[in-house]
């Protein structure tokens, strides 16, 4: 069950977020999807999504072709790059975030506040992430809304 929530979220994220960048394949959402890219390495990103540095490479270069981020010298390491994204790519994240957050308050609304908190805790119990659960004020639930 976990997995068709998963893959009924991606779609949702997908719909709300796609229209509005039709350059860009769902494998470029996902990596908006997974917190920000801002200050990363390449090698972090592959690790987080679950794929191979060349795959995550490919992505990384055709999101900088499209002007959604920079690769620039990491000042800790001059032979690694770390992400800088752009307006663009800014624009794209609070996007993402935003639908995201529509995403988790539908689904408080479905389930009823208690049953989501319950939910919610779980999963981060599950994940290892400290994320409060996203309320009906957050401001980032209307950017990039009509």
């Amino acid at each position: 069950m976990l997995n068709l929530a998963l893959h009924e979220a991606i779609d949702y994220l997908n719909g709300e977020v796609a229209s509005g960048h039709p350059e860009l394949r769902p494998a470029h959402l996902q990596l908006f999807r997974t917190g920000t890219l801002e200050g990363r390495r390449l090698t972090e990103l592959a690790a987080r999504a679950g794929m191979t540095k060349q795959a995550m490479h490919e992505l990384v270069v055709r999101l900088e072709s499209l002007g959604y981020l920079r690769r620039e010298v990491d000042p800790d390491d001059v032979r690694a790059r770390r992400i800088t994204l752009t307006e663009r790519g800014r624009t794209l994240e609070a996007e993402v975030v935003a639908a995201s957050a529509r995403l988790h308050l539908r689904w408080r609304d479905a389930l009823g506040e208690e049953l989501f908190t319950a939910l919610w805790t779980a999963l981060g119990t599950l994940t290892g992430q400290e994320d409060p659960p996203p309320a009906e004020t957050d401001p980032r639930r209307r950017v990039g809304s009509p």
